[in-house]
């Protein structure tokens, strides 16, 4: 029998079973600058399909794929062009971005779980996660340190080794309730949590001067909820994505690039 940490992990964050499972993030992208107030950017709308694959009793890999766009905070619609009100400029913004897939790879420890991370992105330095209990309720905190880049312009995500990319961190913290994590029944229990992303320079693509960005930072702060990958949790944003990425969908049905 497989370790209870790592069944809880697999359990809340994926499914007991090797299968498609989605999680949605809602978010606000903000530009922080010194001796600035902080300044909302875009809204950010995020589907990321994760598939398990079992390995052994006690270990498993996680594979995810993402699709996202960005809204205009006032408007709601979605952008091409922000007007920043620093600099008083339009600039042309990401409309949209596709990530993966990458991989992590989870393995029980004696005090919990490893979990380690491919991304062709990115650069992962450190990926650290803690399993804590309250209320009976089980909470997940990954942290991911690593060297990445915002979206560019035309939707591409930069190479972690060019001039575009920075160090970041990522924060995911999910709940779930223990009842449901004991329920034999319950294969992928709901899920329901926050999420951070901090990157260490402001994307060039704001068009600020070198003298303003100098210690500015990107900081992405949301919500996110776990669905199965055929749910659709938000009827507007669905209708969004299936308009961006029509080669993504089969009618109501999202197809991950693995397939």
């Amino acid at each position: 029998m497989a370790p209870q940490p790592y069944r809880d992990f697999r359990k809340l964050f994926t499914s007991t079973r090797d299968e498609d499972v989605a999680w949605w993030y809602f978010g606000q992208v903000y530009l922080q600058l010194p001796g600035r107030p902080e300044q909302a950017v875009v809204q950010a709308e995020t589907i990321m399909l994760y598939r398990t694959a079992t390995l052994s009793e006690d270990s498993c890999t996680i594979k995810w794929w993402e699709i996202g766009y960005f809204r205009d905070p006032v408007t709601g619609e979605i952008i091409d062009q922000w007007l920043n009100p620093i600099t008083g400029r339009t600039v042309k913004a990401p409309r949209s971005f596709e990530e993966g897939p990458a991989t992590y790879t989870v393995t029980a420890t004696d005090t919990g779980v490893d979990v380690t991370l491919v991304q062709h992105a990115a650069k992962v330095d450190r990926l650290a996660v803690t399993l804590t209990e309250q209320d009976g309720m089980l909470r997940i905190d990954q942290e991911e340190v690593k060297r990445r880049g915002f979206p560019l312009p035309d939707g591409s995500l930069p190479d972690p080794d060019s001039i575009d990319a920075a160090p970041a961190r990522t924060v995911l913290t999910m709940y779930g309730r223990r009842a449901d994590l004991d329920d034999a029944a319950q294969v992928s229990p709901e899920g329901k949590g926050a999420y951070t992303f901090e990157l260490a320079s402001p994307p060039a693509w704001l068009g600020l001067d070198e003298e303003t960005a100098r210690g500015g930072k990107a900081i992405v702060r949301g919500t996110m909820a776990k669905a199965p990958a055929d749910a659709i949790l938000n009827p507007g944003a669905w209708q969004r994505f299936k308009q961006i990425f029509p080669n993504r969908f089969a009618g109501d049905v999202i197809k991950p690039v693995w397939e």
